[in-house]
């Protein structure tokens, strides 16, 4: 019997009989992902849950989906090899709550003890703009998202790696949010193509004893570098969130005793990562390189290398705008007609830890 069916028919028999309860051998991970589907997104889970298929072989690592598609109740699914087992059929509840996502994280930890645990963050994204803004934030049911630091909330336990299956999550917001929920972040500091992670091919590396997380997102990025046209779009991160309080202290330092005039400084002159109007999403290097030219940013250059493991992107992004260079952290830079915006940013941990406050 499959590893991961045998721990979890234990379960079940625990709750069925009542009798005392035998030792538990915790797997050795649980990979959880969270898919929020219940939106123009169904198709492409759907596709997604199929790749996650492929890829899967019989391991003591247990691969969990809770999906939520648009078409059905949402449901609990374990990939086994060659297909999958439905281990559980919710009431109807909505995804992008985040009570809701952190109630549906417990109860898988419960049920699939491990030694360690990823987790796969699948829906709409993006970056940490409010929910209720119809631009981002993560997850979308109906007329509901989650605020980022919600999400980081949510996380019932501290994961090894959070992948981010969703768009505009590699910013320096984001990941200073849910710096304390896992040890690495791999995500898009742009947008993401609707296709999303090739999961046929990441999930054997995400089944290995050690995980090359470069080489899970080396994986992404080589995908898309290899399609043509607008398909040929991707920007991808490896964060070690272990290095980011000392990158945010050498952020700090390079805007202290810093001249920065934000009514006069020209965004657009910025590397953009979006493709809104407005512009939300920007390179942090290059708005830092072009707000402060004559400033010492070796120290910033340096812990920026020892945080971000690894990033690539394509030349473009689906015709849009061109990406000279991409650090691999995204930043807002305060946008002058969104006063809304920009009261919402000054809550965020960043906002203060990485010296922005000096800024704006």
């Amino acid at each position: 019997m499959n590893k991961c069916l045998f721990c979890f028919s234990v379960v079940l028999s625990l709750i069925s009989c009542g009798k005392d309860e035998p030792e538990l051998i915790p797997m050795r991970r649980t990979i959880i992902v969270y898919m929020a589907a219940d939106n123009d997104l169904s198709a492409d889970a759907y596709a997604d849950l199929e790749e996650m298929k492929r890829g899967y072989s019989e391991t003591d690592v247990c691969l969990v989906v809770m999906l939520d598609a648009a078409d059905e109740a949402p449901c609990l699914l374990q990939i086994i090899d060659g297909g999958q087992q439905i281990i559980k059929t919710y009431s109807e509840f909505n995804s992008g709550d985040a009570a809701a996502m952190k109630s549906v994280l417990s109860e898988i930890v419960e049920m699939y003890p491990s030694e360690s645990y990823g987790l796969v963050l699948w829906s709409h994204g993006t970056s940490w703009l409010p929910a209720g803004m119809q631009l981002k934030s993560f997850g979308r049911d109906g007329d509901k998202q989650m605020d980022i630091p919600d999400v980081a909330e949510a996380l019932p336990v501290r994961f090894d790696f959070i992948l981010m299956d969703a768009c505009l999550m590699g910013a320096a917001e984001v990941v200073w949010e849910l710096k304390d929920k896992t040890d690495f972040i791999i995500a898009s500091p742009a947008e993401t193509i609707y296709e999303g992670f090739p999961y046929e091919q990441i999930i054997p590396e995400l089944l290995r004893p050690k995980v090359n997380l470069t080489d899970v997102a080396r994986s992404y990025f080589e995908y898309y570098d290899n399609l043509n046209g607008a398909y040929r779009s991707a920007a991808i991160s490896v964060i070690d969130t272990r290095g980011l309080a000392a990158l945010a202290a050498a952020t700090a330092r390079l805007t202290e005793g810093q001249p920065f005039d934000i009514t006069t400084f020209d965004r657009t002159s910025v590397q953009r990562l979006d493709i809104y109007d407005e512009q939300y999403v920007f390179d942090m290097l290059d708005f830092l390189e072009k707000a402060f030219p004559d400033a010492d940013k070796q120290p910033f250059m340096e812990q920026l290398a020892k945080t971000v493991l690894y990033s690539a992107h394509t030349p473009q992004f689906i015709g849009q705008y061109d990406i000279r260079t991409c650090c691999g952290l995204s930043c807002y830079i305060l946008h002058p007609q969104r006063a809304d915006l920009n009261k919402y940013y000054k809550s965020l941990g960043w906002y203060v830890d990485g010296g922005f406050n000096r800024l704006f």
